[in-house]
């Protein structure tokens, strides 16, 4: 297997659903013989599995589809209705025309009985690399919020500046933004800028000396700016907080903000602790 166990750190999580004893056995003993998998229930049928699955939330279940009482098929319907999110699903049967349900709901893999251990191991080491990839992205994810917390950049916006700029400092790269105006391209420093508006996939960036009109989205304007200095206080509009003189409460629960240059910015309720943040 391509993913080893030091890799994962945390195991794999595992349900096992079958209604034969000897099949449940042996699939439960090659289950232990995986590093990666840690089996916390076997059920004899998919009704003593519905009062187990809630509680312990297993990352995947292996689950025979012909059983009395309660079909494989049929616990799986259940738990699309009553989950907010589904375990990975690996049918394991004896009958190969269950293969098209098992894929129509989405299931991860499909075990034939009997199946080789090649078949098996090899079913173990996707499962490995699906939740190896999700280890990735979450510690991605991790890394992107840590940079924007301590740099006011994510990976992206601090990637992109990076990839713009030819200035060996990087205490200087955080002083400036490259924006392109039409056909020419800018380099604002960012103390100079007082707030900046979206008008449709267009950005009016208002700063000390006038008005630059850049082809961005707000969403990508703002993963360029430091979220120290720079807030979003509506849907459309960022200010620089330190151009922020004073801020005045409406009737209707909004603020506005009126700025050193003299411009007066709505604050909206749902931004407004973004700002409070910051001030």
């Amino acid at each position: 297997m391509d993913t080893s166990p030091e890799q994962m750190s945390a195991k794999i999580t595992a349900m096992v659903v079958e209604d034969e004893p000897l099949a449940r056995q042996g699939l439960m003993l090659k289950l232990k013989e995986a590093p990666s998998i840690q089996v916390v229930s076997a059920c004899a049928s998919a009704l003593d599995a519905k009062l187990l699955v809630q509680e312990q939330l297993p990352d995947v279940i292996f689950l025979d589809v012909e059983m009395p009482g309660m079909s494989g098929i049929q616990f799986v319907s259940w738990m699309q209705d009553n989950m907010p999110s589904l375990p990975l699903i690996i049918f394991v049967t004896a009958f190969k025309e269950f293969a098209l349900n098992a894929f129509e709901f989405e299931a991860f893999d499909y075990l034939l009985k009997p199946f080789a251990d090649d078949r098996f191991n090899n079913c173990i080491a996707r499962l490995e690399k699906h939740f190896c990839d999700i280890k990735k992205i979450n510690e991605h994810n991790q890394l992107d919020s840590m940079l924007k917390r301590k740099t006011g950049n994510n990976i992206e916006g601090l990637m992109n500046r990076l990839d713009r700029s030819d200035a060996n400092n990087l205490d200087q790269l955080e002083q400036t933004i490259s924006l392109k105006s039409g056909t020419e391209w800018l380099r604002i420093q960012l103390s100079s800028i007082n707030w900046i508006e979206a008008a449709g996939d267009y950005m009016c960036v208002h700063t000390q000396d006038g008005t630059h009109i850049i082809r961005k989205t707000l969403k990508q304007f703002e993963a360029d700016l430091n979220s120290k200095t720079f807030a979003r206080v509506n849907r459309s509009a960022i200010l620089n907080v330190n151009k922020l003189t004073k801020l005045t409460p409406n009737s209707n629960g909004e603020y506005i903000a009126q700025l050193t240059s003299g411009d007066t910015v709505k604050v909206t309720r749902n931004y407004k602790h973004l700002l409070d943040e910051l001030t």
